[in-house]
């Protein structure tokens, strides 16, 4: 219940910049975050997701659909990870989670030139989302199995739904740099979720936060002013 009101209450008040000053955040809620455009890219990743839902390759269907609710991006996130990543226009990724591929394929969509590493500990779903890369995409996107080598300099970071665990996070922030973006899942799924969120908040590289309840986005750029925003997305 209350969180339900929490999700009323933002959609309410806290949509189309309504009480943010910082032109930076108001630029991004309103051009980027509630942006309701249909980029070219939607048609075709629509069309893969149901591709991906109707697989049954050691996972029945109602699996993967599990899977992807409990702890993938929606619909709707993935177009904004996409619409992020086309405003920011990073050269390298590195992505933790990869909803069977759906992940680096929305974030890649709008270069050819942009390097993704993308960490998939389980086999299954690696070859699942091997195989839609393969086929699908237009950057270079690389599998591995673990967290290894990390790009000296990061440009876009994404977290998915697992418990976003400090001393993981913490081993990025090193490769992190003012231009960087972070986003991670699941900020508000568990008070171990919302714990860890927090810390990542207070770090000190961190300056401007935005909530937006199922995910939060994080940026480093020391000439914006230290504060979260809360928002929501439709």
């Amino acid at each position: 219940m209350i969180s339900l009101l929490n999700r009323l209450y933002r959609a309410i008040f806290c949509r189309g910049g309504y009480g943010v000053h910082s032109p930076f955040v108001f630029d991004l809620l309103t051009t980027v975050i509630e942006e309701r455009s249909l980029y070219y890219c939607y048609d075709q990743l629509h069309a893969v997701r149901l591709q991906i839902l109707q697989r049954k390759d050691g996972k029945s269907k109602c699996t993967i659909k599990k899977t992807l609710k409990k702890y993938g991006f929606t619909e709707s996130e993935h177009r904004l990870l996409f619409r992020l990543a086309n405003r920011f226009q990073p050269k390298t990724m590195y992505v933790v989670g990869s909803d069977f591929g759906l992940t680096p394929l929305y974030l890649t969509a709008f270069s050819t030139d942009t390097a993704c590493t993308v960490i998939e500990p389980e086999p299954s779903i690696a070859a699942l989302a091997g195989e839609y890369v393969r086929n699908y995409a237009t950057a270079s996107i690389a599998f591995h199995d673990e967290i290894g080598k990390i790009p000296d300099k990061l440009d876009f970071l994404v977290r998915g739904a697992f418990p976003p665990n400090e001393q993981t996070i913490e081993k990025f922030f090193p490769h992190i740099h003012e231009r960087s973006v972070m986003i991670i899942a699941g900020i508000n799924a568990s008070q171990e979720n919302r714990k860890a969120w927090k810390a990542i908040c207070a770090h000190p590289k961190v300056t401007v936060t935005v909530d937006l309840y199922r995910l939060g986005i994080v940026f480093f750029n020391p000439k914006l002013q230290r504060r979260t925003y809360k928002s929501i997305l439709r």
